[in-house]
């Protein structure tokens, strides 16, 4: 038994000895898609967008090929809605959804001392932090259908859920560029999806209508390990 934990001691203190902290900035795009149900909703139709994600990083390197990294990210989560109707076609609904995104993963690498794979997974958390609709509405007389634009901020009510969480997972390859004595300046290129848990509608009161995003984010970071 003392053997047994004298090895684990020593094992622990060898990767202690290895672990070190990266850090960087981080910024590309994020491609959201809406999951809900569309009973009730034949005649609409939804399509993803692309908007940004910037943010930083910051991992802690416990072994060679495993760490643990957390990201915060400013990530608009964004998707259009078009009615299908004929004479309803040119109405549609952008909205743009803002959003705090606090990613933890676990980080499987492999590869060289200079270019190396990388395989994530793990859970985040978010918060709404504020929301913007743009299109065109109508309004029909006996005769006429008439169509107006709008653009504008969304308020917020008591059907949004504007805590989130979720699941990630992705994939990246980074590079050292520049290999000094004490700090390795590098590129990371990753591609993260988020998987919405929680929906960010709560729904109303004799109807469910959960509403869930889910995001391709692809960003290209620079990154200081030391």
């Amino acid at each position: 038994m003392k053997k047994s934990l004298l090895v684990l001691i020593l094992a622990l203190g060898a990767m202690t000895a290895q672990a070190q902290w990266t850090v960087g900035v981080k910024g590309g795009v994020a491609r959201t898609a809406l999951d809900r149900s569309n009973s009730g909703r034949i005649d609409e139709t939804y399509s993803a967008l692309f908007k940004g994600d910037y943010g930083i990083m910051a991992e802690y390197s416990i072994a060679p090929w495993f760490a643990i990294r957390a990201d915060f990210s400013a990530m608009s989560r964004s998707y259009r809605m078009d009615r299908n109707l004929h004479y309803l076609d040119p109405v549609y609904t952008e909205y743009t959804n803002n959003y705090l995104m606090l990613p933890v993963m676990a980080d499987f690498s492999f590869g060289g001392d200079r270019l190396r794979g990388h395989a994530y997974c793990g859970g985040y958390g978010g918060w709404w932090a504020n929301a913007k609709t743009k299109g065109k509405t109508y309004w029909m007389t006996d005769y006429y259908v008439y169509f107006e634009d709008f653009d504008g901020r969304r308020e917020f009510n008591s059907e949004d859920q504007r805590l989130i969480a979720g699941a990630v997972g992705g994939a990246g390859l980074s590079y050292v560029v520049y290999e000094g004595p004490a700090l390795n300046l590098g590129l990371q290129l990753d591609a993260l999806y988020y998987y919405d848990l929680v929906s960010h509608h709560k729904g109303y009161a004799h109807l469910s209508d959960p509403r869930y995003l889910n995001t391709l984010s692809i960003t290209l970071g620079l990154t200081a390990r030391f």
